[in-house]
């Protein structure tokens, strides 16, 4: 299969072209030709966006969509929340002009977040899943923005027939990459922490099961429309901050309280660190993929085979 990736530069794009080289032909494309040249070498195409419009569309059986601006690099302000929609809006918008200026065909696979349903309220025990009805004209948050935002930039690609498949992630763990990265040296030197009250629940998924679910779907391309790409057991983070504890062997005894966070991370912090998501992946499960690592305690075994993270060595 011929398989063009958008955003494999980060984390989830490197680890699934790193699993899918050998068995398929990959080119990457990205802002930046010669960092990505420099990053994936030979073995891998690369193109820049520019260059793009030259590339034949029907040449690839499929495309991925990995891009968009990191939801928790920096604390929010207008400028920095335009930029998270626009680049994964933009680049949707891109890739789908690019294949139906040239009535190509490909499977389009586009990343979203499971942000899309809105955040819940602490202590709530339902669950979304992949049935769950959106309201799209009114988003409940600024993530659920973000979400609706994604998907609805590809509507032109449904209304021109190409089959589309959406993953919408949960927290992605792997080790020295996202959340992990920033996590665990605190905990490392025991200064980890329960977040507020601890019940705002963590919908996670390990690095492995993104990839595998990707080979998955790749696999059975008659499956199209959204898919929750996220662990059966979601947690609370203070389940999730006991189990990483654990998992390093270190003590966890602090607690940060609610207004700390607000005041540190402003806007960014209240929706990512105080509230959260318990979302199922009802759909994948149903299809037949079967998880890797379905609890957390084995996700984060497998995350943190090695003890001290690398960059403290």
């Amino acid at each position: 299969m011929n398989i063009l990736i958008a955003g494999g530069s980060g984390f989830i794009g490197r680890a699934l072209i790193t699993a899918l080289q050998n068995e398929h032909q990959i080119t990457v494309v990205g802002r930046d030709k010669t960092r990505l040249q420099s990053m994936f070498g030979n073995a891998i195409a690369t193109v820049s966006w520019q260059e793009l419009p030259l590339q034949k569309a029907a040449d690839f059986d499929a495309i991925i969509n990995l891009s968009g601006h990191n939801i928790a690099a920096s604390r929010w302000n207008e400028t920095t929340k335009q930029n998270i929609i626009e680049s994964r809006v933009q680049t949707n918008q891109q890739l789908i002009d690019w294949v139906i200026n040239q009535q190509a065909t490909p499977h389009y696979y586009c990343a979203n977040a499971i942000g899309i349903y809105g955040m819940q309220e602490n202590g709530d025990t339902a669950a979304f899943d992949d049935s769950t009805v959106i309201d799209y004209q009114h988003p409940h948050d600024y993530l659920a923005e973000v979400g609706i935002r994604w998907e609805q930039s590809l509507q032109p690609a449904i209304d021109a027939g190409l089959p589309v498949t959406i993953t919408r992630f949960g927290v992605v763990l792997k080790k020295n990459e996202g959340m992990l990265k920033k996590l665990v040296p605190s905990f490392y030197f025991a200064a980890g922490a329960i977040v507020g009250d601890g019940q705002q629940v963590i919908s996670w998924v390990h690095i492995d099961d993104v990839v595998a679910a990707y080979q998955f779907l790749l696999q059975h391309p008659q499956l199209t429309g959204s898919f929750n790409l996220c662990a059966p057991n979601p947690v609370s983070q203070a389940e999730f901050a006991k189990t990483l504890a654990a998992t390093l062997h270190r003590p966890l005894f602090l607690k940060m309280p609610a207004f700390a966070v607000k005041l540190m991370f402003g806007e960014m912090g209240e929706c990512l660190l105080l509230k959260g998501q318990r979302v199922l992946p009802s759909r994948l499960i149903s299809s037949g993929f079967a998880f890797h690592y379905p609890s957390l305690d084995e996700a984060l075994a497998r995350s943190l085979y090695t003890q001290v993270p690398s960059n403290l060595t």
